[in-house]
C-alpha cells in the first residue's frame, strides 16, 4: 500500500509539472487523441516507480520527459507510424491560399454548448497540427512565434492553420465571415 508521504509527493510533482508534460506530449503525438493516454500512462509509470524506490525530484521534469518519451515510442510502433505516413500523405493539400487578415478572431462567439463539437471536429482533422496549434495558442495561449518554434514551422504557417480553420468553423456554425 502507498504510504501518504508518497501519495503527498505525487500530488506535488504532478501539480507542479502536468501542464509542461501534456505541452510535450502534444507536440510529439501523431495524433491529439492520444494525448490523454499518454499522458496517464506516464503519470501512472510514474506512481509506480515512486512507489518502488525513491525519488530525487531535483530533475523531476526531466525524469517525466524520459518516461514519456519512452510511452510516445511505446504507443506509436513502426507499423503505426508508417500508417500515419501513408494516411497523412494521401490527398495532402500543399497549396498555401492567402487568408484575408479582416477576419476579427473576437467576434467569433461560440456557445457553451457548440464547444465540445468544435473540439471534437478540429482533433479529428487530417492534419494533426490543426489540433496542437489551437491548443497550445488558445489553451496554453502560446505566441505563434512560440508555437511555430516548438513545432519546427513557419510563423505564417501557424497563423494560415488558426484563420483557416476559424474560418473554416465560422461557415460550419452559419456565422459566414464574421
Amino acid at each position: 500500500m502507498a504510504s501518504k508521504s508518497n501519495l503527498d509527493l505525487f500530488n506535488k510533482i504532478y501539480d507542479e509539472t502536468y501542464s509542461d508534460i501534456l505541452k510535450y506530449i502534444i507536440i510529439k503525438c501523431h495524433d491529439i487523441n492520444d494525448a490523454n493516454d499518454i499522458i496517464q500512462e506516464v503519470y501512472l509509470e510514474f506512481w509506480k516507480i515512486l512507489n518502488k524506490k525513491d525519488i530525487d525530484d531535483k530533475n523531476i521534469k526531466s525524469f517525466l520527459i524520459g518516461i514519456s518519451i519512452n510511452k510516445l515510442k511505446k504507443h506509436y510502433t513502426v507499423i503505426q507510424k508508417l500508417k500515419y505516413i501513408l494516411v497523412s500523405d494521401k490527398d495532402e493539400d500543399n497549396a498555401i491560399e492567402k487568408i484575408k487578415d479582416n477576419i476579427d478572431i473576437e467576434k467569433l462567439v461560440i456557445k457553451k454548448d457548440d464547444f465540445n463539437n468544435i473540439w471534437d471536429y478540429i482533433k479529428h482533422k487530417k492534419n494533426q497540427n490543426i489540433p496542437k496549434i489551437f491548443y497550445l495558442y488558445y489553451v496554453l495561449e502560446l505566441s505563434i512565434k512560440e508555437i511555430s518554434s516548438t513545432l519546427n514551422v513557419t510563423d505564417s504557417y501557424v497563423k494560415n492553420i488558426i484563420y483557416r480553420t476559424i474560418k473554416e468553423l465560422s461557415s460550419l456554425l452559419g456565422k459566414g465571415d464574421n
